[in-house]
């Protein structure tokens, strides 16, 4: 209890706390699908067939994450301040829900389409700049390891488990913008 008043940094990852019958599959199903596709495609079969520089495609990534940062940003701060009475009502259908804690009380939220829409981005946001620090990471640090076999085990199974979770955050990122764009393009209009 005493730790939750500093959790407030993780509240971009709301996203992944949303409950709704549909939402899981957005949250984890696709995105770790599409993970295991690309992450396993590049390291099993792109090795044969692909010749691709790995620092090259890093770095337009980055270049991708640079532009989408403010972009999710913005559609953020847009999101938050359009008045539009279409926002403010509770989304129809299998309404996503999130549970807080506030003032030591559980609350079960039952979520507007601002709310859905700023959870989203702000989940959205906070993923490519975390793509981002770990890209300019991957391009510009390296580590320079003794002869000593475990160490070099060990910085193997790291890099594999870090190259793992970046990939899956690419896919996130990737399959959750496009739910953001089919409700931004779709389902907004649809009162």
């Amino acid at each position: 209890m005493a730790l939750r008043k500093h959790t407030k940094v993780f509240t971009v990852f709301s996203f992944l706390r949303l409950r709704s019958a549909d939402i899981f599959w957005y949250q984890w199903i696709y995105p770790t699908a599409l993970f295991v596709a690309v992450f396993f495609g590049f390291h099993w079969v792109g090795r044969v067939w692909l010749n691709y520089d790995s620092a090259k495609l890093i770095a337009d990534i980055n270049s991708l994450m640079g532009i989408l940062v403010g972009f999710y940003i913005a559609a953020l701060a847009a999101v938050s301040s359009f008045t539009n009475e279409n926002l403010d009502q509770v989304m129809k259908g299998r309404a996503p829900t999130l549970t807080t804690v506030r003032q030591g009380h559980e609350v079960k939220e039952t979520l507007t389409r601002r709310r859905f829409l700023s959870v989203l981005f702000g989940y959205c946001a906070m993923l490519s700049i975390l793509v981002y620090i770990f890209g300019v990471l991957s391009v510009h640090v390296s580590l320079e390891v003794g002869s000593a076999g475990w160490i070099e085990d060990l910085v193997f199974i790291l890099a594999a488990v870090g190259w793992a979770a970046y990939t899956w955050m690419v896919s996130s990122l990737l399959i959750v913008t496009l739910l953001g764009l089919h409700y931004l393009v779709e389902r907004m209009h649809r009162a």
